[in-house]
C-alpha cells in the first residue's frame, strides 16, 4: 500500500464542558459511595462504562435516587423541577451542566421574562434542548431548521437562542427566514465557540482529505452533525466510535486521511483510531 498521510484536526475531542464534567464524575465517585446519574454523562459509551465501573449508576428519574444520597446533572443540564425534586428528596446535586449551556438556559428565560416568543435551534428529543425549553418555564418552542415556519403562527417579537452544537448557517437561514416575517427579531448566538472552531476546522481538513473519519458516539448530535459537514465538504466520510469498526478496504486508492472527533469523544479514542490507521498502512491486519 503507497504512503498513507493523516491529518489530524487540532480542536478535535473533549470540549471544555465535558472535560469538567468527567472529572466533576470522577471526583464523586471518590467522595461518596453510591452516585446516580441523571442521564449518561455524555454521548460516549466507553466513558459511560468506565465510570459505571467506579461506582455510577445511570438513571433517567432523580425519584429512583436514595434520599440522603448524590445525584449528578450531566453536562446537557436539567430543568429547575430536578432541582426542585432534588430539595424534597434530600438529594445531593453535583452541577455539571456545562457553562456555555447554562448560559443559553439563562438568556431563554430572560427573553420568557420581556414577553418573546422564544424559538430554541436544536433537535426536538435532545436533552440540553428540552433542558433549555424547561428553564424558560416551558414557553419555548424548538425549531430543528427554518423550514419549520412554514404553517407556525409567528408573533411580532420573536427570540432565538440556540442548542450549543448547532451549526452557524442553520442559524443564519433561520434568521433570514424570520425578518421578513416579525416587527422585533431577537437573536442570542449561544452557539459553542469551541463546536464552531472545530467544525471549521474540520472543513478544511476534509477538503484536502481523499477521506474523513469523524470519531465519537453514533447518538451524538455534535458528532453526527461534523459527518455531515465533512460529507458536505466533499469528502468520503466513515463515522465510527472506536478504532475496532475501521475496515481495511476503506483506505484502497486513499492518499490523505483528515480524522476529528466530537466533543464526547477521548483523546485515547483518537489516538487509537491513528495508530491503527498507520497500522492498516503498512499492512498490518484488519
Amino acid at each position: 500500500m503507497t504512503s498513507l498521510r493523516i491529518v489530524s484536526v487540532d480542536e478535535a475531542g473533549f470540549c471544555f464542558g465535558v472535560r469538567r464534567a468527567l472529572q466533576l464524575a470522577r471526583e464523586a465517585t471518590e467522595r461518596h459511595a453510591e452516585v446516580a446519574c441523571l442521564g449518561p454523562l455524555i454521548h460516549n459509551r466507553q466513558v459511560v462504562a468506565e465510570l459505571e465501573e467506579r461506582g455510577m449508576r445511570v438513571t433517567d428519574d432523580i425519584a429512583d435516587v436514595p434520599p440522603g444520597s448524590a445525584a449528578l446533572i450531566r453536562a446537557h443540564g436539567a430543568g429547575p423541577q430536578v432541582y426542585e425534586q432534588a430539595r424534597e428528596r434530600s438529594v445531593q446535586l453535583i452541577d455539571a451542566t456545562c457553562p456555555f449551556v447554562r448560559r443559553v438556559q439563562q438568556a431563554a428565560a430572560g427573553y420568557v421574562a420581556q414577553d418573546y416568543q422564544v424559538l430554541v435551534l436544536g433537535e426536538r428529543d435532545h436533552p440540553e434542548a428540552r433542558a433549555i425549553v424547561a428553564h424558560a418555564g416551558d414557553q419555548a418552542t424548538i425549531i430543528e431548521s427554518a423550514d419549520e415556519l412554514e404553517g407556525m403562527t409567528i408573533g411580532d417579537r420573536v427570540a432565538i437562542v440556540c442548542q450549543t452544537t448547532q451549526r452557524l448557517a442553520n442559524l443564519e437561514e433561520l434568521v433570514a427566514t424570520l425578518l421578513p416575517r416579525v416587527r422585533e427579531l431577537s437573536v442570542a448566538n449561544t452557539i459553542c465557540d469551541a463546536t464552531s472552531k472545530r467544525q471549521h476546522a474540520s472543513v478544511g481538513v476534509a477538503s484536502q482529505a481523499d477521506l474523513m473519519i469523524v470519531i465519537g458516539g453514533h447518538h451524538s448530535a455534535n458528532t453526527n452533525r461534523l459527518a455531515q459537514i465533512c460529507r458536505e465538504a466533499g469528502a468520503r466520510t466513515e463515522h465510527i466510535e472506536t478504532a475496532d469498526e475501521l475496515r481495511r478496504e476503506w483506505l484502497d486508492g486513499v492518499h490523505t486521511v483528515g480524522i476529528t472527533a466530537g466533543a464526547s469523544t477521548p483523546p485515547e479514542a483518537v489516538e487509537a483510531v491513528r495508530a491503527r490507521l498507520l497500522e492498516m498502512a503498512s499492512g498490518g491486519e484488519r
